[in-house]
């Protein structure tokens, strides 16, 4: 008969990791200054970006060849998005970053420039 209590407390336990392994990761704050390295149809830069996060929001400024910008997004667990508006021929075209957080100081992801082109980029915390 004391079988059954054992049973009973490893069901609730596994019930337990399993409510905790469903729970997105808790992304590092990503406020401060990250320096990009950035291909984009066999094109390479280097734009830095600094980032003020405030719970899942994220503001900040772009610094690059595309000139100087704002920069909003958002933090959803380990992924991360930003963008910010960008002058191609007198038209303001959308710049959109989709990333993942692979550590504090690392961030690996994607670009989109209005459709236009898309590329990837590494960014690494400098402060």
């Amino acid at each position: 008969m004391p079988v059954r209590p054992v049973w009973r407390l490893i069901v609730k336990l596994f019930a337990v990791l399993l409510l905790l392994a469903a729970l997105p990761l808790v992304a590092e704050d990503l406020s401060g200054v990250w320096k990009a390295e950035v291909e984009v149809s066999g094109n390479s830069g280097a734009p830095v970006f600094t980032f003020k996060q405030e719970g899942s929001k994220i503001t900040g400024d772009y610094k690059g060849m595309l000139g100087e910008s704002k920069v909003t997004g958002t933090v959803e667990g380990n992924k991360v998005r930003w963008e910010f508006k960008a002058s191609f021929g007198g038209d303001a075209v959308p710049v959109v970053y989709t990333g993942t957080v692979e550590s504090p100081t690392l961030i690996k992801g994607k670009i989109d420039f209005g459709g236009q082109a898309e590329g990837t980029f590494v960014a690494k915390r400098e402060k």
